[in-house]
């Protein structure tokens, strides 16, 4: 027969485990994603991967070749804000089932320090004890 704190620590400890096969899950997903992105005068194609970093640049014209070099760096320099623009806003849509409310998803994504430290701190907020919880003689959440 067991008690109800050891019937707590089975439920915690196996709510933990399904949360950290979802980050796994999700990790598998962003390794794997990609975000093509049409420029709006169809002239470039930009894909980035999952994390928003820039895996290929495609042009489908030759209009290119007539473009002025700073109209042509602006065209680049949009296309790309917009795809990892794009891929940031699917990956938070992917983590938002992961993490609690509170979390800032978007600002983890969009942090300069980039997505291993975004990692980090979702593994963290799972990590952190369940509201309510109470601190036992030795530290561990009750």
């Amino acid at each position: 027969m067991s008690s109800p704190m050891h019937d707590r620590i089975e439920q915690a400890y196996a709510e933990f485990e399904k949360k950290k096969e979802a980050i796994a899950g999700f990790e598998n997903a962003i390794g794997t994603a990609h975000t093509t992105v049409t420029s709006k005068n169809r002239e470039l194609n930009v894909t980035v991967d999952g994390r928003g970093d820039l895996t290929e640049i495609k042009f489908p014209t030759n209009a290119y070749r007539s473009m002025a070099p700073a109209e042509l760096a602006n065209l680049l320099v949009d296309t790309v804000r917009s795809a990892r623009e794009k891929a940031r806003a699917e990956a938070a849509n992917m983590l938002e089932s992961l993490l609690p409310a509170r979390a800032p998803i978007l600002s983890m994504l969009n942090n300069p320090g980039g997505f291993d430290q975004m990692m980090r701190e979702a593994v963290r907020i799972v990590s952190e004890p369940f509201p309510g919880s109470k601190p036992t003689a030795d530290g561990e959440q009750e």
